[in-house]
């Protein structure tokens, strides 16, 4: 039955039966839908990269000035500690120093008492001339 009419003629009659023109409206509406979906997607897109884009130049000059801040601190921290060494470093002279007076102090008089000693063990127990002499003088039973 199918078979025995025109396939064109078949194809017509098919075509004139089916209502095309709702889905020709829902797919211009589909696609209207697409464009304006993908044109706020690019202004959205656009915006997160404005915003990146400053977010990045801040976050340099924020890098920057974490980065002269502390370079800033590292110095003052490093200018200190040369204050506090310079500082230790003449206490220790001055001690050094006073040492070496004290030390050549202390020469001088062991020097002196050196002299003493050997001039004591010249003189013996009995001392030098002089006070043997006084000492006979002194002494009535001679």
């Amino acid at each position: 039955m199918l078979l025995d009419e025109d396939p064109a003629e078949l194809i017509q009659v098919t075509l004139a039966h089916f209502n095309t023109q709702p889905d020709k409206v829902a797919i211009g509406r589909i696609h209207e839908s697409l464009s304006s979906l993908q044109q706020a997607r690019q202004l959205r897109i656009g915006e997160a990269e404005t915003s990146l884009r400053k977010l990045s130049r801040n976050l340099a000059t924020m890098s920057q000035q974490h980065s002269e801040t502390m370079a800033a601190d590292n110095s003052m921290d490093h200018a200190s500690h040369i204050v506090e060494l310079d500082t230790k470093k003449f206490r220790i002279a001055k001690a050094t120093s006073d040492l070496e007076i004290e030390g050549e102090r202390l020469e001088n008089e062991l020097e002196t008492l050196k002299n003493r000693l050997h001039d004591l063990d010249v003189q013996g127990v009995e001392g030098d001339e002089a006070a043997r002499a006084r000492r006979d003088m002194d002494d009535p039973t001679m």
